[in-house]
């Protein structure tokens, strides 16, 4: 009998920053979140500041990162980090394994099946940071017009998390969430929306029931594209 060789690992891209002491379900630090296993590393001296700005040394420590993982024989590489779509292409060009960086790669596909006087809402960690490059970066022939765009900018959520130090307090970003949800206007002619920051994704559930429409995160694009579950 031939044995089959054991699954590859998924590779996961780690902002630099102190790592979470637990994680809630459905959060891409999980613990035996993939059948096959996630192995890391650290975007080395790149923190959710950096990012955000997208500051000179980001795109280098990115690149290396992937690299690292690749030679440790992942299967493909995913992002925590949604902004990272800014350095797809070029992470892309730097391995030869299928990479994903953020939620924001399925743009065109939500666009292909979304009613063409429906936006697509996108909730990210900071509605300022998310400009027209990182649109474009998914989706290079993005129609910005029709992207509501909304983050937790401002709040207490949003200021423990944007520094180097980051903390994530799991209890107040599912509220901060709920919050943004019930006073926006984003239920208002939308028809599909995107969650970009993965810190979100244990309470996309909660988003959707809120919204009323399909609501798409990391998860939702490792399944479509890496087959992940």
């Amino acid at each position: 009998m031939t044995l089959m060789p054991p699954p590859k690992p998924l590779g996961l891209l780690r902002l630099d920053e102190p790592e979470p002491t637990s994680y809630p379900s459905r959060c891409l630090g999980e613990t035996g979140l993939f059948p096959q296993g996630m192995i890391a590393e650290v975007v080395e001296g790149v923190s959710v500041p950096d990012i955000l700005h997208d500051r000179p040394h980001v795109r280098g420590a990115y690149l290396r990162a992937a690299r690292r993982l690749q030679q440790r024989g992942c299967s493909g590489i995913v992002s925590n980090c949604g902004y990272s779509v800014l350095y797809q292409t070029a992470i892309s060009s730097a391995v030869d394994i299928p990479t994903i960086t953020s939620s924001l790669l399925l743009l065109p596909l939500l666009a292909a099946v979304t009613p063409s006087n429906q936006k697509i809402a996108i909730i990210c960690f900071d509605s300022t940071a998310l400009s027209d490059a990182h649109l474009k970066a998914a989706w290079p022939q993005v129609d910005c017009d029709n992207i509501a765009k909304i983050g937790i900018e401002g709040t207490a959520a949003w200021q423990m998390i944007n520094r180097s130090d980051a903390v994530y307090d799991w209890n107040l970003i599912g509220s901060t969430l709920n919050d943004l949800c019930d006073n926006s206007s984003l239920s208002e002619n939308v028809g599909a929306v995107i969650v970009e920051c993965c810190a979100f994704t244990p309470f996309v559930r909660d988003v959707q029931s809120r919204l009323r429409c399909p609501t798409l995160d990391i998860f939702s694009t490792l399944r479509a594209l890496l087959s992940q579950q």
